[in-house]
């Protein structure tokens, strides 16, 4: 296996990377990944995300194996369980599954993994429609806040309390979930469009009930009487933004109002005073108010979509940063000194810095048919290079000079190509080699919508 390698003339970049390189690799357990050190069992969420991240980039056929285990015997997702709120109903976010699967079919191209895999999310979608759907949103908790400090005192060992709220991340899955099985159904010569208008619909009812003008920014979430929180998620607002349920204006305010910590974006803000990080428990704060490496991941990936570089470039070196802090990438972080809490060696959080990597300076977006590049290189960066990058029957050498996102050439394998894209189906060694330059208007051209 050709392992890759990231060259930036940044001490701290080419560190961490390496580092999320070897933490990925070895969170293989029996075949599948796991979560981390402390939690050496194998998660769906955990598994889901990390692979929609970069472990489905860099071990597809561990993580195929891995969804693949994922499936209950009633034919959905399998429900993740958390000591404080238990599993469905009140936990719902298991359709996270489709992520994972889309990152694993778009790696390998197995049409075969692709129809086992639309009918898990089918029946995930159906079975969420008849349990926990309001006629609008879906009721749940917010994706991994599964514990008392992620929400105010009085949903405290209440399940049934938080099971009742809707919240802005569980209901962006349900959205991605119906977006993927569209795209899904289409490619397997079924119809997409039952899908696509549940997509809508979700999207519609999300942006009605949970986003707040006033604020410029989503609630955490809806509660049982309807009213929103006067909170926000990191994750749930970063996966709005990347997916394209927020729309060019909806993207531009949330990236005013959601500010970063010292050390990067937290899980939740403003914090709940209840839960305090000197509690003995990870669990009794580890939700309010702390940084996740994976959230940043997101956050980062969300805002070089969006061509919000000065975000993108705050979360890459705060993540970078946070790396030098440990051998391992951590399960989560202070955001007031960066100590490091939790699991070390947590599979998500090394995939998240690895994606803001690949999709963020490199640019790189896999739809299975095609590769893209898009770079977001910050200032004060030299020349970029990612080598030895498998996709399918390709291996990739990219290099990008300059900085901005704005593409002034574009050379596959020395000859100009007048797309910014390869084909997916290529074999071999290839080389891109990328310069940027200042657009001829001076305006940024990486705001291009939902990934």
């Amino acid at each position: 296996m050709v392992v890759p390698r990231f060259e930036s003339g940044r001490a701290v970049h080419d560190a961490a990377y390496g580092m999320a390189v070897r933490d990925v690799a070895a969170s293989v357990s029996r075949g599948a990944f796991v979560a981390g050190v402390d939690w050496p069992t194998v998660w769906v969420r955990d598994a889901s995300y990390a692979i929609d991240l970069a472990a489905g980039l860099l071990h597809p056929g561990v993580s195929a194996a891995t969804m693949r285990g994922l499936a209950a015997s009633g034919g959905a997702w399998v429900q993740d369980r958390a000591a404080h709120f238990g599993g469905w109903p009140r936990l719902t976010d298991s359709v996270v599954g489709a992520v994972g699967a889309w990152a694993c079919y778009v790696a390998t191209g197995d049409v075969d993994f692709l129809r086992w895999s639309h009918g898990v999310t089918r029946a995930s979608l159906a079975r969420a429609e008849q349990e926990i759907f309001d006629g609008g949103l879906f009721r749940g908790c917010a994706s991994f806040m599964e514990s008392n400090s992620g929400y105010p005192p009085r949903f405290a060992f209440s399940g049934r309390a938080v099971g009742a709220t809707k919240a802005l991340s569980t209901n962006v899955l349900y959205h991605r979930g119906y977006a993927l099985a569209a795209r899904s159904a289409e490619l397997l010569g079924e119809d997409p469009a039952p899908f696509e208008a549940r997509a809508a619909a979700l999207k519609r009812a999300i942006n009605d009930r949970l986003w707040q003008p006033e604020r410029g920014r989503y609630a955490y979430y809806e509660d049982a009487d309807g009213r929103p929180s006067d909170r926000w998620e990191g994750l749930g607002t970063a996966l709005a933004v990347l997916w394209g349920v927020a729309d060019d204006d909806a993207a531009a305010a949330v990236f005013r109002t959601v500010t970063a910590t010292r050390h990067g974006l937290p899980c939740l803000w403003p914090r709940y005073p209840l839960w305090k990080p000197w509690l003995l428990r990870d669990e009794y704060y580890y939700h309010n108010g702390m940084v996740w490496p994976f959230v940043q991941g997101y956050w980062g990936w969300a805002a070089a979509t969006r061509g919000s570089v000065d975000v993108f470039a705050a979360e890459l070196a705060g993540l970078a940063d946070l790396a030098g802090c440990a051998e391992t990438f951590h399960e989560f972080y202070r955001p007031d000194t960066g100590r490091p809490g939790g699991s070390a060696r947590q599979l998500w959080s090394a995939a998240g810095y690895l994606a803001m990597v690949h999709y963020g300076l490199f640019g790189l977006s896999f739809d299975g048919a095609e590769i893209r590049f898009r770079p977001v290189v910050p200032a004060g960066f030299g020349t970029l290079r990612l080598s030895g990058l498998a996709h399918r029957d390709l291996t990739l050498e990219v290099t990008v000079t300059g900085s901005g996102d704005h593409i002034g050439s574009f050379h596959v394998d020395g000859a100009e190509q007048p797309g910014h894209a390869i084909p997916a189906t290529l074999t071999g060694p290839h080389r891109v080699d990328i310069t940027l330059a200042d657009p001829p208007d001076g305006r940024s051209t990486a705001l291009r919508g939902g990934a």
